[in-house]
């Protein structure tokens, strides 16, 4: 499936953020699971591409195993698809210092995903 954003009312996205999980799997990057790809604007969540966040962790040719285990940490993080191949958007941030902090948390942790800057 290859999407770029969708929006939810926030009435009914509430209910979505607070318990959507991908997995069962327990999250062993952080304290509790983050989301990086979802901002507010106005009364509607976005999820996805995001004009503002010009930096994107990615993590090319993800396997099963790995998506299961950033999806777990990263609830918002979604697979897509570019002319290059498949890859998993970790994240979307306005800095790439910001990118570059979770892309060390996930080194540690044995993933390569890469900063790629978006015009």
């Amino acid at each position: 499936m290859s999407w770029r954003f969708f929006t939810l009312p926030l009435a009914g996205a509430a209910l979505w953020l607070l318990s959507a999980s991908p997995g069962l799997a327990a999250c062993e990057l952080f304290s509790e699971p983050q989301r990086f790809n979802t901002s507010t604007s106005e009364d509607v969540i976005v999820i996805g591409h995001q004009q503002s966040r010009r930096y994107h962790l990615v993590l090319p040719r993800a396997d099963e195993a790995a998506v299961s285990a950033i999806q777990a940490c990263i609830l918002d993080a979604f697979l897509t698809r570019s002319r290059s191949g498949e890859y998993l958007q970790i994240g979307s941030f306005e800095r790439r210092s910001e990118a570059e902090t979770i892309r060390r948390i996930l080194r540690r942790s044995g993933y390569r995903p890469r900063v790629v800057y978006n015009r």
